[in-house]
């Protein structure tokens, strides 16, 4: 039995999530299935590969506005329908590489978390080419039509906000499993702040807050750390600025009047966030689920508009997290969440544990192998 996983390397957790699900498998002891996971990037043409994500980066960093605005257009059903043609032909003209690499490998299963990947693959079931079942891992909580194709098998989903929304949008229900979205199994493991915060050279028992802006470094960072830096209000801060070199240079050479500790990207963000109080950041799905999993509380600064905003609209719905739209509210929302003994603060660890989903990637493991797996 053949198991393909296909992310797309146009934003950090679509990878994650993928490397997620594929160590539970390895981890489940499949001995009969064949699992690979590999980059729909690397399966298409050189200018493709590198303007696909730089894209992506470039207007939300500069015109998130406009990107915000093709989200929710592209999002409409009456445009989506429209622009669906469109886009299999531009997909199918830079993915061909990847459609013949799947034919050729012909899996029992592929599990699709990125949507340019999802159209292909759909679109080779509806013409009989491919016998294998087609997995969505969304990895937002929110579901854009481009996730959405007749081909689709099931959908792997967040919540069941997620579900309802996927209804919503002509999807059968028991083509969803509310799976939640796969992060790595190290998030739920329990670890001891003390040692960790005295491994990064923090205060033990100082107000411990974490600033990041997903694996691009995206993000209003540099007035974050200046207005969090001028608090009165005893704390310290730790700083992850993911593949931002220049953000990384800036906040080495600045100089802090609070304990600042600063990192580039990073490989053990469990451990970074197990030692916070709380996190300000984007709302990528990925960053989300981790979050939740280890019931950090997060403040999100200037969500970028569609997913991130709609990821940052349920989870503040939920009361995990506070919305913020401007930097400078940042201050008055951390004196708020430590008065009264941090009681604010308490109630949102408490949602974030109800919300998690920490076992995620391997009940997508053990759906597949008991519902599909099984039957071949």
């Amino acid at each position: 039995m053949k198991v393909l996983i296909i992310y797309a390397s146009a934003g950090d957790g679509h990878r994650k999530a993928t490397e997620a699900v594929y160590k539970a498998f390895l981890k489940s002891g499949t001995e009969a299935a064949e699992v690979e996971k590999i980059d729909a990037l690397n399966y298409t043409n050189f200018f493709f590969k590198i303007a696909y994500p730089s894209t992506y980066i470039f207007l939300v960093k500069y015109c998130p506005f406009l990107w915000g605005l093709f989200f929710h257009l592209l999002n409409l059903k009456a445009i989506a329908a429209l622009a669906r043609g469109l886009r299999y032909c531009f997909n199918f003209l830079n993915g061909r590489k990847l459609i013949r690499y799947v034919l050729d490998k012909n899996p029992d299963v592929i599990i699709c978390a990125h949507f340019f990947s999802a159209q292909l693959i759909a679109s080779l079931r509806i013409k009989s080419k491919l016998k294998g079942k087609v997995l969505c891992v969304v990895t937002d909580f929110g579901v854009h039509r481009f996730w959405i194709n007749k081909g689709t098998d099931y959908y792997m989903v967040a919540s069941d906000i997620t579900k309802k929304e996927l209804e919503t949008k002509g999807v059968p229900p028991d083509k969803i499993i509310v799976s939640g979205i796969p992060v790595e199994e190290k998030f739920s493991i329990p670890q001891s702040r003390t040692a960790l915060r005295n491994k990064f050279g923090l205060e033990a028992e100082l107000l411990t807050i974490l600033v990041m802006s997903g694996g691009f470094g995206v993000g209003p960072l540099k007035r974050i750390v200046h207005y969090l830096n001028a608090m009165v209000l005893p704390l310290q801060i730790v700083v992850i600025c993911g593949k931002n070199e220049k953000l990384y240079q800036y906040f080495a050479k600045s100089s802090f009047k609070k304990l600042v500790k600063v990192y580039g990207y990073v490989h053990n963000m469990d451990e970074f966030m197990s030692a916070a109080d709380m996190i300000v950041s984007k709302s990528g799905g990925l960053t989300v689920s981790e979050s939740l999993v280890k019931a950090l509380p997060m403040l999100i600064i200037s969500p970028i508009p569609g997913q991130e905003a709609r990821n940052a609209e349920v989870m503040s719905q939920c009361n995990a997290a506070i919305k913020i739209y401007h930097a400078v509210d940042l201050t008055k929302t951390i004196e708020l969440l430590v008065k009264d003994n941090c009681s604010r603060l308490k109630e949102m660890k408490q949602a974030a544990k109800v919300l998690s989903k920490p076992n995620a990637a391997n009940k997508i493991c053990h759906w597949v192998k008991e519902n599909l797996l099984s039957r071949n």
